[in-house]
């Protein structure tokens, strides 16, 4: 998939930890190099559908990928897209 990074985003994940930093960096780069149905399946990123979040100007739904144990990326699929929307460092705060 195309990896979109916003500029907001690429500030917020530079202001993270050491390791929150190296897991996103590893986690774009598996899906860069994988098909959004490779990716549901890969146990390292483990792309989720969030149950109920949609994308307010798209509709389409949201997704979150895992970056470190904790730490989740927010991101919206749209086409062979990945657009990365925002970076939770604390696994239960991404989904509410």
């Amino acid at each position: 998939m195309k990896v979109v990074c916003p500029s907001v985003f690429v500030q917020v994940a530079l202001a993270q930890a050491g390791p929150v930093r190296v897991g996103l960096a590893k986690a774009l780069r598996v899906a860069g190099e994988l098909s959004f149905a490779q990716l549901l399946n890969h146990q390292g990123v483990h792309l989720e559908k969030l149950s109920g979040k949609l994308d307010p100007v798209t509709k389409k739904p949201l997704y979150s990928i895992r970056v470190t144990q904790s730490a989740r990326a927010m991101v919206l699929v749209d086409g062979d897209s990945l657009i990365l929307l925002s970076l939770e460092t604390d696994h239960d705060k991404a989904y509410r």
